[in-house]
C-alpha cells in the first residue's frame, strides 16, 4: 500500500538520487489549429498537430518548402503522433535520429522526400520543421 502511495504522489526515491528526473506531463492541446494552414505546393496531408501555431514559411531554390511551426507537447509524443499521422497519409517513414530533445525523421510519399525536424523549447512545447 506505501509503495503504490508514493509511486502514485511522484516521490522521490532511488532514482531521484540518481538525478534521473521523474516523468512529466503536458497538458494535452486543444483540438484547433490556430492561425495555420499549408502553403501551396505542401501535401494537406502532412501532420499538423492541435495547438500548431505556424511561425514561417520559406521557399527553398531547390523547390522544396521548409514550413515551420510550434506546438504544445513533448517532442517524444509529437513523434509519436507524426509518425501515426505519416503512416496513415500512406507516406513511407524512415529510420531518423530521436532524441529526448529533437528528433529527426526522412518520409517520402509517391517518389518525394521530405524530412521532420523536431526541437524541443522546453518540456511541453516542440518546434517542428517540416522540408517537403
Amino acid at each position: 500500500m506505501l509503495l503504490s502511495v508514493l509511486v502514485a504522489t511522484g516521490c522521490p526515491g532511488k532514482d531521484a538520487q540518481r538525478g534521473a528526473r521523474p516523468a512529466l506531463s503536458c497538458a494535452s492541446a486543444s483540438a484547433s489549429v490556430s492561425g495555420f494552414s499549408w502553403p501551396v505546393g505542401m501535401d494537406a496531408d502532412l501532420p499538423l498537430p492541435p495547438g500548431a501555431r505556424l511561425i514561417s514559411v520559406h521557399p527553398l531554390a531547390s523547390g522544396f518548402t521548409v514550413v515551420a511551426f510550434v506546438s504544445p507537447g513533448s517532442v517524444h509524443d509529437n513523434l509519436l503522433f507524426a509518425i501515426s499521422a505519416l503512416r496513415r497519409a500512406q507516406y513511407t517513414v524512415g529510420r531518423g535520429i530521436v532524441g529526448a530533445s529533437e528528433s529527426r525523421l526522412p518520409f517520402t510519399k509517391q517518389g518525394s522526400p521530405g524530412v521532420l525536424r523536431l526541437t524541443a523549447t522546453d518540456p511541453c512545447t516542440t518546434n517542428w520543421q517540416i522540408e517537403a
